[in-house]
């Protein structure tokens, strides 16, 4: 099919007959008419106008997709269409609730970056009981509250951590304790274990392992656990204790991230206490 365009609106006339003259969209006359054509080609028939000066359009082929919505809307179908988005709303909040908390966390928490393996690292010695740790990233004090009851047993009492990001949370507290409370490797690992408990972490595996820094006796807790129903983390607690002192290295990376492991070795490794 061959069309002629309205000069005024733009209307796209099917070119039938050689009388066509008016636009039958807003009745004003054509451009270029048969007419007009023919006083230029007197020879010239009208299949040749048709060639010439009509212009073909491509005819949109129907959406499958728009056509199968339009058939499902009519009323006789209206009752499987509301089955069907049940089933679909009753998916999505199934999924959303099994993956779309892991999928969040995923994005939120990245891994090691492979280039701490490789670039320079801080060394810091840090807090009252001097402890000297090397770090990929730089450590902040970072004091925080301590419960009522252990703070009454407490006498001194600070805390170091990296900033959020970086893929691994490192943290550093250091207590020292009244002489009449009991500070043992056994109640340092209590302590611990409770603590993670209170911060949303379940499902806990882990392996204690003693170990010896700076002529000290300590010990190594590491495993992992499920953070807040969403990510499995990995983790590795350092904890030695001399007297009425404490000090606490803790660890914290994706349990799928074969980064974090390697970089944590090499933290605990260059943890002296003076």
């Amino acid at each position: 099919m061959k069309y002629l365009l309205c000069g005024s609106c733009s209307h796209a006339n099917p070119l039938k007959s050689e009388y066509l003259t008016f636009c039958d969209q807003c009745g004003k006359k054509l451009p270029n008419t048969f007419s007009d054509w023919r006083k230029v080609h007197p020879m010239g028939s009208f299949s040749e106008y048709q060639h010439t000066v009509g212009i073909s359009i491509k005819e949109k082929k129907p959406n499958r997709t728009s056509s199968w919505f339009k058939r499902q809307l009519q009323p006789a179908n209206k009752g499987k269409v509301i089955v069907f988005f049940s089933l679909v709303l009753v998916l999505l909040a199934t999924a959303g609730t099994l993956f779309g908390k892991r999928a969040v966390f995923t994005l939120l928490y990245a891994k090691v970056p492979k280039s701490y393996l490789y670039s320079g690292w801080q060394t810091a010695t840090i807090g009252r009981q001097a402890l000297e740790i090397s770090t990929p990233v730089k450590l902040w004090i970072h004091d925080q509250p301590l419960d009522p009851e252990i703070a009454k047993a407490t006498e001194y009492a600070k805390s170091y951590r990296n900033e959020e990001g970086g893929g691994i949370r490192i943290t550093v507290n250091m207590y020292s304790y009244f002489e009449n409370v009991a500070n043992t490797l056994e109640n340092a690992k209590a302590d611990s274990r409770h603590a993670m408990e209170q911060d949303d972490q379940s499902d806990i595996h882990s392996k204690t392992i003693p170990v010896l820094i700076s002529g000290m006796q300590g010990q190594l807790e590491e495993g992992n656990y499920l953070y807040k129903g969403g990510i499995r983390l990995a983790f590795q607690h350092l904890v030695v204790v001399k007297g009425a002192n404490r000090w606490e290295i803790q660890i914290h990376y994706r349990d799928d991230d074969p980064i974090g492991p390697q970089v944590a070795q090499r933290v605990l490794k260059s943890v002296k206490i003076k």
